[in-house]
C-alpha cells in the first residue's frame, strides 16, 4: 500500500514560525505526541520540527523561528506504508507529515491510521488462521510453502516475514489464511519436512485425536 493524501489528515494544522513556545507546548499535550511538524506559511513547504526536549529548554514567550529547530522526519506522496512504520519506530514518533516530492506540506498520518492501513492490507479484520512456519536460512523460499498451503485448498491473505536476529538463527513466517480449520495445512507442511511453530485449536485437537485412535488400536491388537 502506497501513502497518499486518502490516508492521512489533511486537515492537520502544522506549526508556524510564529507559533509561541507555550502554544507549541499545550499542543503537543494535547495531540499526545512528540513532536510536530513545521512549515513555512507563504510556500507551505516543510521546514523543520519541534520536539518535547527543545520546548522543555526553551522560554515560554520564544517564537519557534528563534529556536533550533530538527530536520523533519517526512514520508514521501508513493512511498510505502512501510517506510513510514520504519520511519516511526526509528525515530519514536506518533505521526508523520505527508510532502510532494517538492517537500510541501499535505497532511500528516497517525501511528493508529498506519496500523489501520496494514491490518487492511493484511486482511487482518478477516476470518481465518495465522500459522508460524520457522525456516533455516539456507532453506529460505517461499514459493515451495505457498504451493504447500494452496494445494490444501487454502487462500494466503496475508503474509509476513520475520528476519533471523540475535535471538533467533531461523526465518519466522506467519501465513493468514482463509481457513479456521488449518489442520490439513499443518499437516502438509509438516510433511515436506517445515517446523509449525503456531497450530490452530483444531490441529492440536486432531492430533491428540489420532494419538488416542493408535493407542486404542494397539490395544485392540493386543
Amino acid at each position: 500500500m502506497l501513502v497518499n493524501k486518502s490516508i492521512t489528515k489533511s486537515e492537520f494544522e502544522p506549526l508556524r514560525g510564529t507559533d509561541t513556545v507555550e502554544a507549541v507546548r499545550e499542543r503537543i499535550k494535547e495531540e499526545k505526541v512528540n513532536a510536530l511538524p513545521v512549515v513555512d506559511p507563504t510556500t507551505q513547504k516543510l521546514i523543520g520540527q519541534i520536539d518535547r526536549d527543545q520546548l522543555s529548554r526553551a522560554e515560554d514567550n520564544q517564537r519557534i523561528s528563534d529556536l533550533q529547530m530538527d530536520k523533519v522526519v517526512k514520508i514521501f506522496e508513493g512511498q510505502h506504508i512501510f517506510e513510514g512504520v520504519r520511519l516511526m519506530l526509528q525515530y519514536e514518533l506518533n505521526l508523520l507529515p505527508l510532502a510532494n516530492k517538492e517537500g510541501t506540506y499535505l497532511g500528516v498520518i497517525t501511528k493508529q491510521q498506519i496500523l489501520e492501513a496494514i491490518s487492511k492490507m493484511l486482511n487482518l479484520e478477516q476470518k481465518g488462521s495465522v500459522l508460524t512456519i520457522e525456516i533455516e536460512p539456507i532453506d529460505f523460499t517461499l514459493s515451495e510453502i505457498v504451493q504447500v498451503i494452496e494445494a490444501e485448498g487454502a487462500k494466503i491473505l496475508g503474509l509476513a516475514v520475520e528476519n533471523p536476529d540475535n535471538n533467533h538463527e531461523t526465518f519466522e513466517i506467519s501465513v493468514k489464511l482463509n481457513l479456521e480449520d488449518i489442520s490439513r495445512v499443518t499437516a502438509a507442511l509438516k510433511r515436506y519436512g517445515y517446523s509449525v511453530l503456531v497450530e490452530s485449536e483444531n490441529t492440536v485437537l486432531e492430533n491428540d485425536l489420532e494419538y488416542r485412535a493408535d493407542e486404542l488400536i494397539k490395544y485392540m491388537d493386543m
